[in-house]
C-alpha cells in the first residue's frame, strides 16, 4: 500500500511539473498569414495561414494549422531599435525566393533571427536581399 502512495505522488509531482510548461507552450503560438511561398532553412513552404510555436528558448516551429507542413528550427537573439508596433515577420528576399530572416513579437525591441543556410548565403553573395515584412492583423 505504501508503495501505490509513493508511486501516485511521485506521479502527481511529475505531471504539475509538466503544467506550466504546457500553458506556457499554449501562450506562445502566433496565427500569421504569408502571402507568398517562403523558405525557412532549407524548406520551401507555400503561401498560407501558419502558426508559429516557441518549443524552448532559441527554437521554434512553423506549421500550416491544417496540413503537414512543419518545419523546427533554431534561431539567435536579434534587436531593433524601436518596439515592433505588432507580431511582425521579416523576409530576404532575393529575387523571387523569400526567406524567413527574423521575427519579433509586439511591443517587443528583442526578437529572434534565424541562421542563413549555405543556399541562402550563396544567393546573398550574388545580389544583396532587400526585405519583405508581413504583420499579424490583430484580431
Amino acid at each position: 500500500m505504501k508503495k501505490i502512495g509513493i508511486v501516485s505522488l511521485v506521479l502527481s509531482f511529475l505531471a504539475l511539473g509538466l503544467l506550466p510548461r504546457t500553458i506556457s507552450a499554449q501562450a506562445d503560438v502566433v496565427t500569421i498569414d504569408i502571402p507568398f511561398a517562403f523558405m525557412v532553412g532549407d524548406t520551401n513552404l507555400p503561401a498560407g495561414t501558419y502558426e508559429i510555436t516557441k518549443v524552448d528558448t532559441y527554437n521554434y516551429r512553423i506549421a500550416a494549422p491544417k496540413g503537414d507542413q512543419k518545419v523546427i528550427f533554431a534561431t539567435e537573439p536579434a534587436t531593433m531599435q524601436t518596439p515592433a508596433a505588432s507580431y511582425t515577420l521579416y523576409f530576404n528576399v532575393y529575387g523571387d525566393t523569400y526567406y524567413l530572416a527574423k521575427f519579433f513579437h509586439q511591443g517587443q525591441t528583442s526578437g529572434f533571427q534565424l541562421v542563413q543556410t549555405a543556399a541562402e548565403k550563396a544567393l546573398a553573395t550574388k545580389t544583396p536581399p532587400t526585405t519583405k515584412t508581413v504583420t499579424r492583423k490583430e484580431q
